[in-house]
């Protein structure tokens, strides 16, 4: 970030946000308690191993959502039944099924849906993982995974059309799938226990396990390697939310050494903001959907790596604001007090209400976010 030429962080900009961000949005950030507000995530609470591979499973997938807005309006809906030869009358006998129909006829508006012009989003896959094991709480065993394929995800999800990078998202899960069975005799349980309640530990567990999540990149201005892990990251904040930092989701202090999740979201919220600033050329780019910047090229590490960085800020300063409010300090004595998971998960959060309606993202083909 500090080598960055195409974006820039505006210190002024952070400590202002930092100073009128009202208490009780400061609350949210002191632990794990926002990990699923909108209740889209799947919890067995007597089969931990189960949870934690869905977690595991959701995302292993967990990247480019974007392609899929094609906004084909009813062909999609034709398209789907066709795909998996339901008529009406079946329809209307399979919840899970008639909930999906509903949304893309625009007949059902759930937060996550907006009619038939709706575009795949993370959602779509938490949630439709959730429901897949609802109806089948075999759907993700370790046999499974490894004998995935794109079109069985499809109907997992029961999407209507081609995920975007279909292919790679099926090899991801059977990596899954494979490495689980070879390396943690099938647990991924056994393989967060293995961390011993540290999170960098299982970050770096994750990353040697499944070569899937090795989201590093090489910044051409010096060579130096950029590690930013969004994926293994998100995975580790995911069971601390999802446990609620206790149990298997304990990992004490060592939660706060995470960092925020670099992907689309996060960065077009903080430029919104004015916490991010681009240069002329990769404003045009991204403002006006230019193609797409390709992975690894500087401008994607920079604007990845300078996020990274404006919330390790935005935090430094929360985190001396929180010295002298008082208020606040009995709700940080329960739990690790803030984290950039946290701060994370709030900003997504910010990013995901206006997203149909906020800024465009960049746009970079790649499987790490």
């Amino acid at each position: 970030a500090a080598a960055a030429t195409h974006v820039a962080i505006d210190d002024t900009v952070i400590a202002k946000l930092v100073d009128e961000m009202p208490p009780e949005v400061v609350a949210t950030m002191l632990g794990p308690r926002d990990f699923d507000v909108d209740e889209i995530h799947f919890l067995d609470a007597s089969d931990e191993d189960l949870t934690a591979r869905y977690l595991l499973c959701v995302d292993a997938i967990n990247f480019c959502f974007w392609p899929d807005h094609d906004g084909d309006g009813g062909a999609s809906l034709l398209a789907w039944q066709r795909d998996f030869g339901c008529d009406d009358k079946q329809l209307a006998g399979d919840p899970d099924l008639l909930y999906w129909q509903n949304a893309f006829k625009g007949d059902a508006k759930p937060k996550d849906l907006s009619g038939d012009k709706q575009g795949l989003e993370y959602e779509h896959v938490a949630g439709g993982l959730k429901r897949a094991l609802t109806r089948d709480d075999d759907a993700l065993d370790v046999d499974k995974l490894k004998a995935m394929t794109g079109t069985r995800l499809r109907e997992l999800l029961k999407w209507p059309r081609p995920l975007p990078l279909e292919e790679e998202r099926a090899r991801l899960l059977r990596e899954v799938g494979t490495q689980l069975d070879v390396l943690w005799d099938g647990s991924a349980a056994k393989m967060i226990r293995a961390a011993r309640q540290s999170a960098p530990a299982l970050v770096d567990i994750v990353a040697k396990t499944f070569p899937g999540f090795r989201d590093v990149a090489v910044y051409a201005r010096d060579g130096m390697q950029c590690f930013l892990y969004k994926r293994a990251q998100i995975f580790v904040g995911d069971v601390w939310g999802r446990f609620g930092g206790a149990g298997l989701g304990d990992f004490a202090d060592s939660i706060k050494e995470l960092t925020m999740f670099a992907d689309y979201r996060v960065p077009v919220v903080l430029r919104n903001l004015g916490v991010l600033r681009y240069d002329e050329n990769l404003s045009v780019k991204v403002d006006r959907a230019v193609g797409t910047i390709p992975a690894g090229s500087d401008e994607e590490v920079e604007i990845r790596a300078c996020s990274v960085q404006a919330v390790e800020r935005i935090r430094a300063l929360l985190e001396k604001r929180l010295e002298v409010e008082h208020e606040l300090q009995p709700v940080a004595g329960l739990g690790p007090g803030l984290t950039s998971v946290a701060i994370d998960w709030y900003l997504w959060g910010v990013g995901e209400k206006d997203r149909d309606e906020g800024p465009p993202h960049h746009r970079t083909i790649t499987v790490f976010y």
